[in-house]
């Protein structure tokens, strides 16, 4: 009877410590309705593919158009976001995705289709769908056009595998973007000094560039042209006798500078003409198949020539020694604005031994590049 009664209070232990097991167990009824063992998967994003190299995904982007596809490539989940929350310090999105292997891609920055346009797909669609295109009107001479400052659209991809844990507990993973759109500032000053009108001048960018597959490589498409969204004249002041030695400079009572042998520093305003034109993401191509993209500037009154050149062999002029290790291609997706000024002479015309690009003054042995 001793041996029996052991027995049976050795069993009841068992029994309560299997109890006590299921009860803190993920698939016990009494966690269901707490989410203490849920798995959780959360997608954040990060925009640091900048000459900052510092995220600047909360200042820049203002929609989220998220897709995920099976390993056959097919869609099995997407979902959309925008607004004041993308720019919330930590913003990420929940996958609502079963665990196992999927391919994320985002389009960013579609806001309402004003600039970029992608199609609606469905469940089961595969990725191909989903290529981007600029928006476009026709121009009687140079056929597709655009005139507007592009909206920022950015592009990302992420292979992820969605462990299954039954525990529950939180995973994060980060999707890099990169930018494709990029913003040209045209300068023109003559280089007498003299007054200069924007709306003497027409301004534009010639690029195939329109439309984007869904791994951000080029689309074939039509040229496009790409107008000045923005002309205007500003002024700036500026030292005229630029060339004066360091030593021997003094001030007069009036405040003008004047030199060891006293001539005075004349410091004026000087009149400059600014344009300004959005494209879309500029890539390296083999050029001996393909037009170079190009810039031109030409009188408005009679369309006389006034520059034209290749902006992306431009752009790289000045990519400079310390970006030496990074790729052109690279190079062209971090850097998303070019400010260059050309100097004209007194019939309009660019010099074209000297162009300040993004403050670097360049000086050209040839213009042929």
């Amino acid at each position: 009877m001793k041996i029996t009664a052991y027995i049976s209070r050795i069993a009841a232990a068992l029994a309560a410590i299997a109890m006590m097991a299921s009860l803190s167990s993920c698939d016990s009824a009494i966690y269901d309705d707490e989410g203490d063992c849920d798995v959780i998967y959360r997608l954040r994003f990060r925009y640091d593919m900048n000459m900052k190299f510092a995220d600047a995904f909360s200042h820049e982007v203002k929609s989220v158009h998220l897709y995920a596809f099976s390993p056959e490539g097919k869609l099995v989940w997407q979902t959309t976001e925008s607004g004041e929350r993308l720019a919330q310090e930590g913003y990420d999105i929940i996958l609502n995705l079963e665990p196992g292997e999927y391919k994320l891609m985002a389009w960013c920055g579609l806001d309402n289709g004003e600039s970029f346009t992608v199609p609606e797909i469905e469940i089961g669609d595969t990725r191909e769908l989903l290529h981007c295109r600029m928006n476009r009107s026709t121009h009687p001479e140079d056929g597709a056009v655009s005139t507007e400052d592009l909206h920022p659209l950015f592009h990302g991809t992420l292979d992820v595998e969605l462990p299954e844990n039954l525990d529950g507990g939180e995973y994060v993973y980060t999707m890099p973007l990169t930018k494709d759109t990029n913003v040209f500032r045209i300068v023109l000053q003559h280089l007498s000094g003299e007054d200069i009108e924007a709306e003497d001048f027409t301004f534009k960018i010639e690029d195939n560039n329109g439309w984007l597959h869904h791994d951000n490589s080029l689309r074939d498409d039509e040229n496009i042209t790409y107008h000045a969204w923005s002309v205007y004249s500003g002024s700036a002041g500026v030292d005229t006798r630029t060339l004066l030695a360091d030593n021997g400079q003094q001030t007069t009572d009036n405040g003008q500078q004047t030199t060891d042998n006293g001539q005075t520093r004349a410091i004026t305003d000087v009149k400059v003409a600014v344009a300004e034109l959005t494209v879309s993401r500029l890539m390296q191509r083999d050029w001996t198949v393909n037009s170079k993209p190009m810039l031109t500037i030409r009188k408005a009154e009679d369309g006389e020539l006034v520059a034209r050149i290749p902006v992306i062999d431009y752009a790289l002029l000045v990519k400079g020694n310390y970006n030496r290790a990074m790729s052109d291609q690279e190079y062209l997706d971090r850097q998303d604005e070019y400010n260059m000024t050309f100097f004209l002479d007194e019939n309009n015309r660019w010099l074209a031994t000297t162009i300040i690009i993004n403050s670097w003054r360049v000086v050209l042995n040839h213009t042929d590049l």
